[in-house]
């Protein structure tokens, strides 16, 4: 159980830091391939585990901030 945690804080403390990094960089083109690399996942498991621990899309996540920013 202890190993399932630890793994568990790992992955949220990589979509937390491709999160800031997103966030940070939102008038950039950025690619699946290369915030998977800042996550240090491969794509297809990373797009799994963003979508799983936000509750949507990598691109509708960046969508969403795009939209967000321009609007404030």
């Amino acid at each position: 159980m202890v190993e399932h945690s630890t793994q568990v804080r790992e992955y949220i403390q990589r979509i937390n830091y491709v999160m800031d990094y997103i966030d940070g960089h939102l008038g950039e083109n950025m690619t699946l391939e290369a915030l998977a690399n800042v996550a240090g996942f491969s794509p297809y498991h990373f797009h799994r585990v963003f979508a799983a621990m936000v509750g949507e899309t990598l691109f509708g996540f960046i969508g969403r901030l795009r939209l967000e920013r321009s609007l404030g």
